[in-house]
């Protein structure tokens, strides 16, 4: 009769070997999980920020094609009016003044008119130098408009963050940095690139980034950053004529990056992985015992000489 000791003795003498390896295909397992969701929650947060690239574009195109021309043409016709009312002011209430003039014949009468055609002359002119001069919007640029408007959205997705980094901006604040001086300067190397994306290491941890290029696709670009000469006055009286000019068509300027601590994407791996780990321990547990009954109850009785026999004698 086989005994109990010597059953044991076999079955942990089989645990020996088979347990690390449980325990090893168990981390094996589990290391090619969280592999697979953080790859997956890098590519979710990816396609989170392509989607704030094209909200951006949209906002440029939006501004571009329907709000600066709106702008232009309300400021023409405004320019138009003053011009209107310095023509009338200027020159046509003069002229009637002087034919009325004409028809006085007392001196007194005419001196009196004349008196009152140069008071009206001198209120025009005062006037004229309080008017305001023409403004600058900065709604009207799609720099300004896509910062402003991602802005906006962040109050719904605030670990993003959004720059239209440019190497010679007219606002400050658009100037790159170190990191995003090599981007632009990926994007001026590689011309046929459309996208392109990273980590890199920041004093509050990794952080991921996308970025596309921003060219100067448009001749009505260069109407504001072609020579500061022929700039509009009030953009060079506000920002001076050294920043945001000598762009050329088709030339890579800066780029749009929208960036996001790496974190963000490892936490939803990191949700998810707890919840398959259990699992997976759940599962591995299973399996290891369902291979000890087994071993026990087939191989020990086949592998033992005399263990067959001995436990039928035993029955």
């Amino acid at each position: 009769m086989l005994s109990n000791v010597t059953r044991l003795n076999v079955l942990l003498k089989f645990n020996i070997v088979f347990l690390p390896v449980i325990a090893a295909g168990y981390a094996a397992t589990g290391y090619a999980v969280w592999n697979r969701l953080s790859a997956n929650a890098e590519l979710e947060v990816m396609e989170t920020a392509h989607l704030m690239l094209e909200t951006t574009k949209a906002m440029r195109t939006y501004t571009t094609t329907q709000i600066a021309p709106l702008l232009d043409q309300e400021q023409t016709k405004v320019d138009q009016s003053v011009l209107n009312m310095k023509q009338v002011l200027d020159v046509q209430v003069p002229a009637v003044l002087q034919n009325a003039m004409l028809g006085f014949h007392v001196a007194k009468e005419r001196q009196v008119l004349k008196a009152a055609r140069q008071q009206i002359a001198d209120i025009v002119q005062a006037q004229q130098k309080e008017a305001p001069e023409p403004r600058f919007f900065p709604q009207s640029i799609p720099f300004y408009a896509a910062t402003e408007g991602f802005n906006y959205l962040r109050e719904y997705y605030p670990d993003f963050s959004y720059k239209e980094a440019a190497l010679n901006p007219t606002n400050p604040r658009d100037r790159t940095v170190d990191w995003e001086a090599d981007v632009v300067n990926f994007f001026r190397n590689n011309p046929s690139k459309t996208e392109y994306h990273g980590h890199r290491d920041t004093p509050l941890g990794r952080s991921l980034y996308l970025s596309r290029p921003i060219r100067v696709d448009s001749e009505s670009c260069l109407g504001c950053h072609g020579a500061a000469e022929k700039a509009p006055a009030e953009i060079v009286k506000i920002y001076g004529s050294g920043n945001g000019f000598g762009w050329k068509l088709g030339d890579v300027v800066g780029a749009q990056i929208v960036s996001l601590p790496a974190d963000v994407a490892l936490s939803r791996a990191a949700a998810s992985m707890k919840t398959l780990l259990l699992w997976l321990a759940g599962i591995f547990a299973g399996l290891y015992a369902v291979i000890n009954d087994i071993v026990f109850v087939l191989i020990i009785f086949r592998l033992v000489p005399g263990a067959r026999d001995a436990a039928q004698e035993t029955n």
